[in-house]
């Protein structure tokens, strides 16, 4: 445990991104409208401390959903979460920008997405009373993060470091849906100040419910695997086999440049020279980028992502 006192948190203690369980998917807590009553989910939640490191407790990343020439899907982490170029992102803006409107359309699937993780210990849920009293890693998107920086730095009143143990506030979590998507406009934090639930009950500031709570807290899922993570070779193969399908003419190979296609003609499957040069394009890259300062701010879609995905 890092050397934080996690009983002790002022608002700044907590990294918001301003500028161990063997299946990672058994600890994310990511209810929807259609798993609650009549369409409507309802939790209460406790936002916790990170053990490991306090000043992580909200996890933020840029991911794509990409999908190969073989149609096999998966979510890639995109370099900008750490501030650093990213060439999915480069391809994006340059179809976006592209005179074709084919290539704009194209662009749409390489919209980036922001998700944020923290992890909580569930105090209420009717739907799954079986996961009250666990902790959990939630996974959440800009609607709640916009919620926990207005108690972190409110526009009038006093602000309230929301993963405090003691002074923190329990989290009303109400989800509905409005059309094709999950909505958390309803959801909000309670209006009083309280200290974290233990066996029905908010606990007292005691050295007993200190060893409790660390106790608890050192069996709690891990949030460093869902931290940004580097692309391997495997992954690096993984998209440029996606973007081969979209950038069909590669013209230079200058890495401050991403080639733009003359053709309005999507490329459905990138024969083995254009995927060559693609790869020598994203191999220069890779260490270029690295010099290169500030990224594009690529609009973010703060609306919740669809049920599924």
């Amino acid at each position: 445990m890092a050397d934080f006192d996690i009983f002790n948190l002022s608002v700044a203690d907590v990294d918001t991104h301003e500028t161990a369980s063997s299946n990672k998917e058994d600890i994310i807590y990511k209810p929807t409208a259609d798993d609650g009553k009549d369409g409507t989910y309802k939790a209460l939640i406790r936002f916790v401390p990170n053990p490991e490191n306090p000043r992580k407790s909200l996890v933020r990343k840029y991911v794509h959903w990409m999908t190969d020439p073989a149609g096999n899907g998966r979510l890639v982490d995109s370099p900008a979460s750490v501030g650093e170029k990213c060439p999915i992102q480069d391809a994006f803006f340059r179809l976006r920008k592209s005179d074709s409107a084919v290539d704009r359309k194209m662009s749409e699937k390489l919209k980036r997405r922001e998700q944020f993780y923290s992890l909580i210990k569930i105090i209420k849920d009717p739907q799954r009373p079986d996961l009250e009293g666990q902790y959990m890693v939630f996974k959440y998107g800009y609607k709640i993060k916009e919620k926990i920086d207005e108690e972190l730095k409110p526009s009038f009143g006093e602000s309230t470091q929301v993963f405090d143990l003691f002074e923190g506030k329990n989290f009303e979590l109400i989800i509905t849906r409005q059309g094709e998507y999950n909505n958390y406009d309803k959801s909000k934090f309670s209006a009083s100040k309280s200290a974290i639930v233990i066996e029905g009950a908010p606990v007292e500031r005691t050295k007993d419910a200190m060893t409790v709570i660390k106790a608890e807290l050192d069996n709690a899922p891990k949030l460093e695997p869902y931290e940004y993570r580097q692309w391997d070779d495997q992954t690096r193969d993984f998209v440029n086999s996606v973007l081969g399908q979209y950038i069909s003419n590669l013209n230079t190979d200058d890495p401050h440049e991403f080639g733009q296609s003359d053709s309005d003609m999507v490329v459905t499957a990138a024969n083995a020279e254009q995927l060559n040069k693609l790869k020598r394009f994203l191999d220069k890259a890779g260490a270029a980028y690295k010099e290169i300062s500030g990224t594009h701010d690529q609009p973010e879609l703060h609306t919740e992502n669809k049920r599924g995905r």
